[in-house]
């Protein structure tokens, strides 16, 4: 199953563990950001959804992993 899920992605080891870690990261940044922001709405302003925005268009669009064009799609029907 470990081998598979690299398989789908067409990637490394080591490139997945980095990407995950980094996107992980940014992500509770984007997390703490989205807080503090609606505590104090002049801070942060839109850095939250940018940072989202920023990993799926780097990340996720033309992904070699069928599957998650299948998840984009799915997500964009459940929004229309």
């Amino acid at each position: 199953m470990f081998k598979k899920h690299l398989e789908k992605g067409k990637v490394t080891y080591p490139s997945h563990f980095t990407w995950a870690v980094f996107a992980g990261f940014r992500l509770i940044y984007a997390g703490v950001c989205s807080i503090i922001h609606g505590f104090i709405p002049t801070l942060f302003d839109g850095e939250a959804p940018h940072t989202v925005i920023d990993i799926y268009h780097s990340h996720l669009i033309n992904h070699p992993n069928a599957e998650y064009k299948d998840m984009i799609d799915k997500a964009q029907k459940d929004n229309a």
